[in-house]
């Protein structure tokens, strides 16, 4: 199962422009109360029309180009009036939002098929994602989920800065993967996060929540 080249994210910078126009958005709650409940509305209103234009990069990226009339649709449609409304900055905000969805659903999809991968290789445990530096660095935090690939059964190892940026912790804490979506939820039966005091540690820990077997990144 290979990677589909429409969960690539966005440029960046077109990434950043979106969250600028969010926080733009949103800003109205001090300078104009009164337009806040019609912002948020229409910007949520906009995102569920994007959500219908499909479930990939490709699709924001195409409806960027019309953003400010992709609004105007949506709010005639709705009934808000736009009058008094920058749209330009409410479609980067609807975008902002269908982007953090989209984004979670791509990971959703990456966790799915690193686990048909593994089942596939005959691996018992492998490793959906992992990041950072795994033997602990205060500016570099570190994080890997690791699932069994026939029970869903996960944990969730991380190494974190310390109150003072001085050290780290180092954590693991049990989670449950759905095989059928993808995604990610605490387990209500081991909902702690136990503490480790370096690496060795939390790693030993790690497996001996999990069935023993190889792990593949």
């Amino acid at each position: 199962m290979n990677p589909d080249a429409d969960d690539a994210p966005v440029p960046p910078l077109v990434a950043a422009s979106w969250q600028r126009a969010e926080t733009l958005a949103y800003s109205t709650v001090t300078e104009r109360p009164d337009l806040y409940q019609q912002v948020v509305r229409l910007v949520r209103l906009t995102a569920d029309h994007l959500r219908l234009l499909g479930p990939g990069t490709s699709a924001l990226l195409s409806a960027e180009q019309r953003g400010p009339e992709l609004v105007a649709e949506v709010a005639e449609d709705s009934g808000i009036p736009v009058w008094d409304l920058d749209l330009d900055v409410v479609a980067g905000a609807a975008m902002a939002l269908r982007y953090r969805e989209v984004r979670g659903e791509q990971a959703a999809r990456e966790r799915l098929r690193r686990v048909a991968e593994g089942r596939s290789a005959g691996r018992a445990v492998v490793v959906l994602e992992e990041s950072g530096d795994p033997e602990g660095d205060p500016f570099l935090p570190y994080t890997r989920l690791d699932v069994e690939v026939a029970t869903g059964r996960a944990v969730l190892v991380t190494t974190l800065p310390d109150d003072d940026f001085g050290g780290v912790v180092h954590g693991v804490r049990a989670v449950q993967v759905d095989l059928e979506t993808g995604s990610v939820r605490p387990d209500p039966d081991r909902p702690d996060v136990a503490s480790y005091p370096d690496a060795a540690a939390r790693d030993a820990a790690a497996a001996e929540g999990l069935q023993t077997g190889d792990r593949e990144s």
